[in-house]
């Protein structure tokens, strides 16, 4: 039985022959030979482009790894893609001068017919320029990072996992992440507003809204919402306040919180209770279900609690006593 590798090889070479006699045959009948003497009178440019693109190879090769390295030491991995792509363009950008320059001896008429190839281009390539430029300003302003949850007006909210220099990746989020992914031109970043709900913290303010009848025992209802909020965020929020009390913030006259508020409104089928709490903008679904469920729990124990929800009260008068007030009221009026 023959070797299945020999086999292998030997067809191999059988290809590498053939290649060889095709690309002989090609160059005896296309005249290659005077192609390649034609390029020895640029042989001196060829070496100059060669030797600088694998010198820009090499240099971003080390430059990038020490990048990463002193990102990963200050704990911002997260921002390395963002930076590198930067620094890798830059790069790029600044041999090509160097390379036209070395190459070209009147450097000025060259300029001039690159500004006008890149004014027909910008007038051909408007959107592409566009989403350029709205990655520029991502990478200046730092609006957003990798893995930070945003919300963009008109498209959605979700978080982000990738920024490239056209498109914005997001992984939507309706109230919990759905699978779908969002991939938004970097235009609207210059042209429509940005929700944050992770820069700086993860941590934001959500809240629960309750409705009790007017009958019920309002002081009791306050302190059964509060209870169910506390027995799920209470801790939380009382590690928050401590970090936050003896670290310097974004805010310096917001009031540190250590522990759930609660704010009541009047409403026309009932008294409004909205507690506040902090929450870790990633869970927030997770942690408002737990706090309802609490709310139902202890509500549904107490007789004087009692939800109030939008609904019609009929009252049945017998036909009876209906025809003796009319004919009283019938009475009444012949006197």
């Amino acid at each position: 039985m023959i070797d299945r590798k020999v086999l292998f090889r030997g067809k191999f070479l059988i290809k590498v022959l053939a290649l060889i006699i095709i690309l002989y045959y090609l160059g005896i009948k296309l005249n290659i030979y005077e192609y390649l003497s034609f390029l020895e009178m640029y042989i001196n440019e060829i070496i100059i482009s060669v030797v600088l693109i694998l010198g820009t190879l090499i240099f971003l090769d080390i430059s990038l790894e020490l990048i990463k390295e002193f990102f990963e030491k200050r704990g911002e991995l997260r921002d390395y893609p963002i930076f590198a792509s930067v620094f890798k363009y830059t790069t790029w950008f600044v041999a090509g001068l160097i390379g036209l320059s070395l190459i070209y001896n009147d450097i000025g008429s060259l300029l001039m017919s690159l500004g006008i190839i890149g004014a027909a281009l910008t007038f051909a390539l408007q959107r592409p320029i566009m989403n350029f430029a709205g990655w520029i300003n991502i990478v200046i302003t730092r609006p957003f990072k990798i893995n930070d949850r945003v919300y963009i007006k008109d498209i959605g909210m979700g978080d982000v996992y990738k920024i490239d220099t056209m498109h914005i990746y997001l992984r939507e989020v309706v109230g919990e992440p759905t699978g779908r992914t969002l991939i938004i031109p970097n235009a609207y970043v210059l042209t429509n507003s940005i929700t944050n709900y992770t820069r700086g913290s993860p941590y934001i303010w959500d809240n629960v809204k309750v409705v009790v009848t007017y009958e019920s025992d309002f002081e009791k209802a306050k302190k059964l919402v509060l209870e169910a909020c506390e027995e799920v965020v209470g801790d939380l929020m009382k590690e928050l306040a401590e970090i936050w009390r003896n670290k310097p913030r974004p805010f310096t006259n917001a009031k540190v919180y250590d522990r759930p508020i609660l704010r009541v409104n009047f409403l026309e089928r009932g008294i409004e209770l909205k507690v506040r709490y902090l929450v870790n903008a990633f869970e927030w679904a997770e942690v408002k279900t737990k706090i309802l469920s609490k709310i139902i729990e202890k509500i549904r124990k107490e007789k004087d609690v009692e939800i109030a929800y939008p609904h019609m009260e009929v009252i049945y008068r017998p036909k009876s006593e209906k025809r003796e007030w009319r004919g009283s009221s019938f009475e009444n009026d012949n006197d």
